[in-house]
């Protein structure tokens, strides 16, 4: 009797074993392959340039600003891709909106906004639209408007983000360099005379054999 009770409990023992065994096992691959996930997220990837920018309507009594980042990337320092993102507040009272300006030799292949942000019917792409100059003299090649109305009247206002994505123009005759990209924002009227852009800023970007550090 003593013997049964003893191989019972030797069997107990070793299947008690092989379990720790088999949950030390698990833990292990599962902690291997969180750690392997981890090493793998790239950060910046193919990031040659990042430049900061922020613009306000500080020339009229209007609440208008535009602020963010441009990244630019691409390989052995040459740009590929250059994504603008930006948050933008609009003045209720403000017909002129936010405005960029895209350089000549650039394409813009996407754009995503989410102004107003305030809880209105219309859609965001119903504020945005874009126009695109047909003359290959021109300094800026496209020009995107968001919250801005060419019949002078405010658009209503509110919050959002814009992210825009534009990529060298595969018509072009060569690799382009950027040499900058533009922002305005607001909208004024004095004597008679109505303004868009009001105020505004130039983000230099120099992308000839960048590094990013």
């Amino acid at each position: 009797m003593n013997n049964v009770v003893k191989e019972g409990q030797k069997t107990r023992y070793i299947l008690l074993a092989v379990l720790i065994i088999i949950v030390t096992v698990v833990i292990f691959q599962l902690s291997s392959r969180q750690e392997k996930s981890f090493r793998d997220t790239t950060v910046n990837e193919k990031v040659i340039q990042t430049k900061s920018f922020h613009v306000n309507s500080a020339s009229t009594d209007l609440k208008t600003s535009a602020k963010g980042t441009v990244y630019v990337r691409g390989d052995n320092g040459k740009a590929e891709h250059i994504q603008i993102v930006a948050w933008i507040e609009i003045d209720s009272d403000d017909w002129g909106g936010v405005a960029f300006y895209i350089p000549d030799k650039w394409h813009v292949s996407n754009i995503i906004s989410s102004y107003p942000d305030n809880g209105t019917r219309l859609k965001p792409a119903d504020y945005v639209s874009t126009w695109t100059t047909a003359s290959g003299h021109s300094e800026w090649r496209t020009m995107i408007e968001v919250g801005r109305d060419r019949s002078y009247k405010p658009t209503g206002g509110g919050t959002g983000t814009v992210m825009i994505d534009i990529i060298p123009d595969e018509n072009g005759p060569h690799h382009p360099e950027v040499s900058k990209i533009g922002v305005e924002v607001g909208s004024n009227e004095k004597e008679g005379q109505k303004m868009m852009g009001t105020d505004s800023i130039e983000i230099p970007l120099s992308l000839a054999d960048q590094k990013y550090e």
